[in-house]
């Protein structure tokens, strides 16, 4: 499968269908069409648990634009950390078709949005039939094992400032917005940290005029800069997306 920029035209029945989520407008249409049926549009809202720890994934989600989701490993005093996140680039659920029978992470909506929801037995069924949905998942699921790696090591040896401009361009990547509903609380429960070292950093970024925060909102003012302030995993994993995956993100 070749790779398609994200800025680039894509069949605009097929993504029209799938609300723009790419994971599903990179399908041949017969692949496509025999999921269509099954495929539910439903609101996910902030903070919404999709999957507890050790749940079964009775359902898939694949996020549109806007949406996001984290995929957070817990300790047993219910402390977390992110360990990777999923936009409308791929999809949630990946242990439906890799032999799982349960999720290994508790998986939350970070950002608000839509997404179609798809039952795990249907995704599985066309799986093995669908030699280019296999390929699709397969990559996809190789990227984002690979991102989940990659964060691991960041969250052990990068700064609060480079895990923060990271975590704040993988977020513009995946949801295209201006503007990104980020409270200091939130972003602190994400990093692993504590609230007033994301203010302290935050404030950092701002002063250097590499983004703005009002009212719980980020905005990247300079992309630029942002990219060489944050660590190399930015760049490694994107790499991973863009040659794995075949779906290149930003």
């Amino acid at each position: 499968m070749e790779s398609t920029n994200l800025k680039a035209p894509l069949n605009r029945e097929i993504v029209s269908k799938s609300a723009e989520n790419r994971l599903l407008a990179a399908l041949p249409r017969d692949s496509y069409q025999r999921l269509e049926p099954d495929l539910q549009l439903v609101n996910l809202t902030h903070g919404q648990v999709l999957y507890e720890f050790g749940a079964p994934v009775d359902y898939v989600y694949f996020p549109q634009r806007n949406a996001m989701v984290s995929l957070l490993c817990t300790a047993e005093d219910g402390s977390s950390v992110e360990v990777g996140v999923t936009g409308w680039e791929g999809m949630v659920g990946i242990s439906a078709f890799m032999g799982g029978t349960a999720t290994p992470y508790l998986t939350l909506v970070q950002m608000a949005g839509a997404a179609h929801k798809l039952r795990a037995e249907v995704l599985l069924r066309e799986f093995r039939r669908s030699e280019p949905l296999q390929t699709a998942l397969l990559r996809y699921a190789s990227a984002l094992l690979a991102q989940i790696s990659q964060t691991a090591l960041c969250n052990r040896i990068h700064t609060v400032e480079e895990r923060l401009s990271r975590w704040i361009l993988v977020s513009q990547d995946r949801t295209e917005a201006k503007q990104l509903p980020l409270t200091h609380e939130f972003l602190a429960h994400m990093l692993g940290t504590s609230r007033s070292t994301v203010s302290l950093t935050a404030a950092t970024l701002q002063q250097a005029g590499l983004i703005r925060y009002t009212r719980g909102k980020i905005s990247v003012v300079d992309r630029d800069r942002l990219e060489t302030v944050a660590c190399s995993c930015y760049a490694i994993v994107k790499r991973h997306f863009e040659s794995a995956a075949a779906i290149p993100i930003g």
